[in-house]
């Protein structure tokens, strides 16, 4: 199972520095407050860069590598499927090659056979985040961790999160309200700091 590391990981949310150490080597929940959760989803996936810490996945710092080579991918809130395009196409969306046999598996063990040529405005909630996570599976560097922001944590992020863990991935979810599900541990908290490197 792949290791993501949040390493004394210190960004800043609407003025508030906030740190957060931890490993996630199967799923863990990160409870924050709206700014603060989409903060930290950028420093994750390399949109904005950490105050002090680093983000490591199996060990390897990745915290200065740019966005597409870190191994870690987003699920944003709603999937954000592109809409004029099938499952099947937004999945093949995360490939910069199109790797047909690559885009078949990832369809194939997410088990959306069934809706690969629906359009996102013919799926449910649940579907459209299966197909978000697919899309996240199918980036052209293999992901080792993937990170889904959750505005609602009910049914649709559950789906999400037991279709992701079918795979070798790392599972972070970060979200603003407290998520239900504590089978592998209460959810974690950022810190608020103020001595921030």
């Amino acid at each position: 199972m792949k290791c993501l590391q949040l390493h004394a990981l210190v960004w800043e949310a609407a003025g508030i520095h906030l740190r957060l150490n931890t490993s996630v080597t199967e799923m863990a929940v990160v409870v924050a407050e709206p700014s603060a959760a989409s903060a930290l989803a950028d420093v994750l996936v390399g949109l904005s860069q950490p105050v002090g810490g680093a983000v490591r996945l199996d060990g390897r710092n990745v915290t200065g590598l740019p966005p597409g080579h870190r191994g870690i991918t987003l699920v944003p809130p709603g999937g954000a499927l592109l809409p004029h395009l099938t499952v099947e196409r937004n999945v093949a969306y995360g490939c910069r090659r199109a790797d047909q046999s690559r885009i078949r598996r990832r369809v194939q063990d997410l088990k959306l056979e069934s809706i690969r040529g629906l359009r996102p405005h013919e799926l449910s909630p649940v579907q459209r985040l299966q197909v978000a996570v697919a899309r996240a599976l199918c980036q052209e560097h293999e992901p080792g961790a993937i990170v889904i922001e959750d505005r609602h944590g009910e049914a649709p992020c559950r789906a999400a999160v037991a279709a992701a863990r079918t795979q070798d991935v790392a599972v972070l979810v970060i979200t603003d309200r407290a998520y239900l599900d504590t089978s592998l541990g209460g959810p974690l908290r950022p810190e608020a700091i103020t001595d921030a490197p």
